[in-house]
């Protein structure tokens, strides 16, 4: 056993070094459990922890004590004799779950460790910095002027006044925009109308959109074919993929008492 700056060491038959590192081969597989004398560890862990001040040893203690827990309990799993095979089988799995547990403690007590170390490199490379209180030196504080306060509580209500009208818009401007809009609604009734003009025939979509001034209206002309389909009040054919597309209207040919689109058919 030894006790040096790096922390608790365990001199055994199959290792000899840090504590840290023999948990690390345990957990990487490199080492068996059932080759480890606990016994041992324990000793000399007691023998090195009486050298430490309480505080220290208190915590390097319980720390230890919550590891070598698991370390028992999964050895005595592994190595106890039983005379039933399901019992064997029993306690292997048991063995086993122990085993990951352990896995599991020691990487989070390496993670743990790592995070340590982590700050303790931080603290001591901050540990020369010191914070530089700012203030003016007596002989220059007279030399500045004395503030004039010159505004009314009227000019504080202008300028809020001003503040308020120039706040950003609920709603978002389109006037900006280069594109000009396009009235859904009316461009559905052409639609219609150029398909009711030709009754029970199919109309082709190219024709549909001969007349738009924009590629705004095509889209919206599109649009209102898409929803017309939706509302069965159009049939659609087209032999394959690029192929041109004709359409023919089945639906009433009364006059509409609404409009023929609404918000609820894009919903």
């Amino acid at each position: 056993m030894s006790g040096s700056a790096d922390g608790f060491a365990v001199d055994l038959d199959v290792y000899q070094g840090p504590f840290d590192l023999l948990l690390g081969m345990l957990a990487n597989r490199k080492l068996s459990l059932t080759e480890v004398s606990l016994a041992s560890i324990t000793g000399e862990f007691l023998d090195y922890v009486r050298t430490l001040d309480f505080s220290q040893g208190l915590d390097q203690a319980s720390a230890f004590l919550d590891v070598a827990s698991v370390l028992v309990e999964a050895k005595s799993a592994a190595l106890l004799p039983v005379e039933d095979e399901s019992m064997r089988d029993q306690a292997s799995m048991d063995a086993l779950r122990e085993r990951d547990l352990l896995f599991a403690r020691l990487l989070q007590y390496r993670a743990f460790k790592q995070a340590g170390q982590d700050f303790r490199a931080r603290l001591a490379a901050n540990s020369g910095r010191y914070p530089h209180p700012g203030h003016l030196e007596p002989q220059l504080a007279h030399l500045l002027p004395d503030l004039v306060w010159t505004l009314e509580p009227e000019d504080l209500a202008l300028l809020c006044a001003n503040a308020l009208v120039n706040a950003p818009a609920s709603q978002v401007r389109l006037d900006q925009l280069h594109v000009p809009l396009v009235d859904l609604n009316k461009e559905a009734d052409q639609v219609r109308q150029a398909l009711l003009a030709q009754p029970g025939q199919p109309v082709a979509f190219a024709d549909l959109v001969a007349s738009s001034k924009g590629r705004a209206q095509v889209v919206a002309r599109f649009l209102a074919v898409l929803i017309f389909f939706r509302q069965e009040l159009i049939q659609y054919r087209q032999d394959g993929p690029y192929q041109p597309l004709y359409l023919r209207w089945v639906g009433s040919i009364q006059e509409p008492e609404t409009a023929l689109i609404s918000e609820g058919d894009f919903a």
